[in-house]
C-alpha cells in the first residue's frame, strides 16, 4: 500500500505569539468553540494535499530552494474576524496584512509547486484561532466580543513543510522540515 502524507507549506509562529493567542481565547465558551491548540498555530502559505511518501524529500528540497534567498520579514496581524459570516459562522481568524515580502514568498512557492495549483485564490494571511460549533454558537446569549482591531507583529524567520496528522482524534500540525530565511 502506498503511504501518503497530508502536507502544506506554512509559517511557524513564535512561542510568544502562540501564548498571546491562547490567552486571547481564554474567555471564549468551550461549548460553542473548538479552540486551536497552542502548538498548532501557524500561517498556511500553500496547501499541497496528499503526497506520496517517496515524494516528501523532493517537496522539502523545493521549499528549501525557495527559502535560500529570501530575507526574514514581518507579518502584521490586525484583527479577529468571524469567518463565513454572523448567520453562518464557521471559524474565528486572526487576520493579517499582505506585504510585498509575503507576496514574493508566495510567488516563489507557487512557481515551485505550479502543478499543484487547481484554482487561483486570493490569499489572505490568517491564523485559525477556533472552529465554531454553529448550532451552539447561534444559541449563545452573549457571544464573545472579538477584537476587531489588534496589532501583533510577527517576525518570519522560517518556512516549514508541515504534516497534518490525526492523533487520538485530535488534529496536529507537525513541522517535518524547517528552512531558515536570511
Amino acid at each position: 500500500m502506498n503511504k501518503t502524507r497530508r502536507l502544506f507549506v506554512g509559517i511557524p509562529l513564535s512561542s510568544q505569539l502562540r501564548k498571546r493567542l491562547t490567552q486571547e481565547m481564554e474567555a471564549w465558551p468551550k461549548e460553542a468553540v473548538l479552540r486551536t491548540m497552542e502548538e498548532n498555530f501557524h500561517v498556511t502559505l500553500f496547501f499541497l494535499g496528499f503526497i506520496q511518501e517517496e515524494e516528501v524529500g523532493e517537496i522539502c528540497a523545493r521549499v528549501g530552494d525557495v527559502c535560500k534567498d529570501i530575507e526574514s520579514f514581518e507579518l502584521q496581524f490586525t484583527g479577529m474576524k468571524l469567518m463565513e459570516n454572523e448567520a453562518s459562522p464557521k471559524m474565528i481568524w486572526l487576520t493579517g496584512e499582505a506585504s510585498d515580502e509575503l507576496r514574493l514568498v508566495l510567488e516563489k512557492i507557487e512557481r515551485a509547486f505550479s502543478s499543484f495549483i487547481r484554482e487561483k485564490k486570493i490569499y489572505r494571511p490568517h491564523i485559525t484561532l477556533a472552529k465554531i460549533k454553529k448550532s451552539k454558537w447561534l444559541k449563545l446569549e452573549n457571544k464573545p466580543k472579538l477584537k476587531e482591531k489588534v496589532s501583533f507583529i510577527e517576525t518570519v524567520e522560517n518556512i516549514a513543510v508541515f504534516e497534518s496528522l490525526s492523533l487520538d482524534g485530535k488534529r496536529r500540525y507537525e513541522p517535518i522540515d524547517t528552512f531558515p530565511l536570511l
